[in-house]
């Protein structure tokens, strides 16, 4: 029998990539429709399905109980504010220093574009951008502890991040994509490096779901209103140099103060 970690790849991926096959075969037959574009419900239930995927399967898998735990790990006071402020400061370091890296090469100026639309699309980006709560309530909500189960932290996160990278490559062949200004090879060394910075924060805040959000908020609102195709890529790079840092300096060393959360057990 498929294991519940398989299970849930395994239809995260149908579930997004089926639907985004609708998508496409509406757009054959009515262009002017755009159903994959970012105003499009069909766009928004593709992302969306792989939290609903991580939801349903918590259900299945380890009942009430399970998912009382998963809303339990999005309550805010569950970690100190600290965490918060450090995944907030540490995206806005990252940013700067790939400004300045792409400014060096001559790509782009070394400073926020347009810190108006930036400030404003920071708070509506949570809402908008079905990213972070369309997609984290299955990849670190279900996934991730299922996977710390089986591996070390290290290879859970890069086995975790390099599904999660697969999971999107469809997008970068859809006109009209923000992934289609990225690189693959550097988007997927960004998309581990979350990967590694959530393990990270999940082994030392008792597995709070909610900085797993605001990573992937920030993450995609730097990426997506502060930078552009040219820094990107910078972008990506930094985000690889910092995860090897907090690997070198033991973020995924496990301190052994976690209780399992998953007690899986089929219950209806």
């Amino acid at each position: 029998m498929a294991s519940p970690v398989r299970i849930y790849f395994v239809l995260a991926f149908a579930l997004t990539w089926g639907i985004g096959g609708i998508g496409l075969l509406v757009g054959l037959w009515m262009p002017e429709s755009q159903p994959l574009s970012t105003s499009s419900p069909l766009y928004y239930l593709a992302a969306y399905s792989v939290s609903l995927a991580g939801i349903v399967l918590t259900a299945r898998y380890a009942g009430r109980g399970g998912l009382r735990r998963l809303g339990q790990r999005l309550i805010p006071w569950r970690s100190p504010p600290r965490w918060y402020l450090i995944v907030a400061l540490g995206y806005a370091a990252i940013t700067g220093i790939a400004l300045q890296a792409a400014a060096l090469f001559h790509s782009t100026p070394a400073a926020i574009r347009n810190w108006p639309v930036f400030f404003t699309g920071l708070f509506p980006a949570i809402v908008r951008d079905p990213g972070p709560i369309g997609e984290e309530f299955g990849w670190r909500g279900f996934a991730l502890p299922r996977l710390l189960e089986r591996y070390s932290p290290l290879n859970a996160s890069l086995r975790l991040g390099l599904i999660h990278a697969a999971w999107h490559l469809p997008l970068f062949f859809i006109p009209g994509m923000p992934q289609t200004q990225a690189s693959f090879p550097l988007f997927t060394l960004g998309v581990v490096s979350i990967a590694i910075f959530d393990t990270a924060l999940y082994l030392r805040t008792g597995a709070n779901l909610l900085l797993a959000i605001l990573v992937h908020l920030m993450a995609n609102v730097y990426g997506g209103i502060a930078l552009d195709a040219h820094a990107l890529n910078f972008f990506f790079a930094v985000e690889g140099i910092a995860a090897a840092l907090v690997v070198i300096v033991g973020g995924l060393r496990s301190t052994g103060q976690l209780a399992p959360i998953t007690s899986d057990g089929p219950v209806f």
